[in-house]
């Protein structure tokens, strides 16, 4: 996919096959008679042949020979050149990004979905993530204006992480956008994810597939988390063994990294390891060391929520009243339970 970012950049992507760069991507305006691709050698250059064809709805150039790793060619539109590109290295390969995971992992989703999360093998280029990032419905077309497009984009620290949100406005019932678009998702229907190739890591190096994660949409989430309803499996005194809760639900992949906290009935924090399932339904916690017979807290931040933006204090659908505040909300909640010998 051929896409501008903001300074209207024409991304020319290279087209793989069987770890071959067997093509490259160019825009759809371009004629082959103003097209010219050329191999840079030193203070030479050569031109390449081969033909201009459309691909899948892409006009892709594909050389006779394919492209030969570790050279750089040139692209010129009517006789300017507008892009280098090097073809990577086996070496290199490994320094191709690509999309490691996404978040909610499982294959079903409220239809009042809130956040994705996508995780990348190497840090991205920012401010581009809307130009390679789409639903499609089941019919194969790309649902309008279904993300929403924050600048500066909502990267973790290590910038292999990014949070998409669903417009809101969208989302929450009554509001204009839903009046006048609907909300994103609808109950009963598949969808697909799909980020697309071409996206550049901050290194140069652009993803060479597309990556796809299909989705079912259920009902409504219009619940609030509630810990008290949570499953617990407590270890027995004098072991390693993992404390586990089950959420009988899956929450917000980024939150439960960060909410949880255990202590001792002398409201000493115990160190350890917290460690998530998959599907983000289960989260269990590895003690540094052995537990001691007690009582014991796990303290959640109220903030944590479910897929929908359900918090533990109020639903996300549901704005706070003018009598209340944020600060008049309860920041912890707490489960207790008892180590046993």
């Amino acid at each position: 996919m051929v896409s501008c970012s903001e300074n209207n950049e024409i991304d020319y992507a290279v087209l793989w096959d069987d770890q071959k760069a067997i093509g490259i991507k160019i825009p759809d305006l371009l004629e082959a008679k103003d097209l010219e691709i050329r191999l840079v050698q030193d203070t030479e250059r050569v031109s390449i042949f081969g033909e201009l064809k459309t691909q899948n709805e892409v006009k892709v150039f594909k050389p006779i020979i394919p492209f030969t790793r570790g050279l750089t060619y040139e692209i010129l539109v009517k006789g300017k050149v507008v892009k280098e590109i090097s073809i990577p290295t086996l070496d290199d390969v490994e320094m191709i990004p690509v999309v490691e995971s996404v978040f909610p992992s499982q294959d079903t989703v409220p239809e009042n979905l809130l956040k994705v999360y996508l995780k990348f093998s190497q840090p991205m280029k920012e401010g581009v993530a809307l130009n390679y990032i789409k639903l499609l419905d089941a019919d194969q077309d790309t649902v309008p204006a279904v993300f929403l497009n924050l600048q500066p984009e909502l990267w973790d620290q290590t910038g292999t992480q990014l949070t998409v949100w669903l417009d809101p406005g969208r989302i929450k019932r009554d509001l204009i956008p839903n009046l006048e678009m609907g909300a994103p998702l609808e109950k009963n229907q598949n969808y697909k994810l799909i980020v697309t190739e071409g996206w550049k890591s901050k290194n140069g190096l652009a993803m060479s597939s597309d990556f796809i994660k299909a989705y079912t949409v259920t009902d409504r989430d219009s619940v609030s988390p509630t810990p008290s309803n949570w499953e617990l499996e407590v270890p027995k005194a004098e072991t390693k063994d993992a404390f586990q809760m089950n959420f009988l639900e899956p929450l917000d992949y980024a939150l439960l990294q960060e909410v949880f906290i255990i202590k001792s009935e002398e409201n000493l924090e115990i160190p350890g390891t917290w460690e998530l399932a998959s599907h983000e339904n289960r989260i269990r916690f590895l003690p540094t060391e052995r537990w001691k017979a007690g009582s014991y807290k796990v303290e959640i931040e109220t903030r944590l929520e479910d897929l929908a933006g359900n918090n533990l204090n109020r639903l996300f659908e549901i704005d706070l009243e003018n009598n209340q505040s944020k600060e008049s909300e309860e920041a912890i909640s707490t489960i207790e339970f008892s180590v046993k010998n």
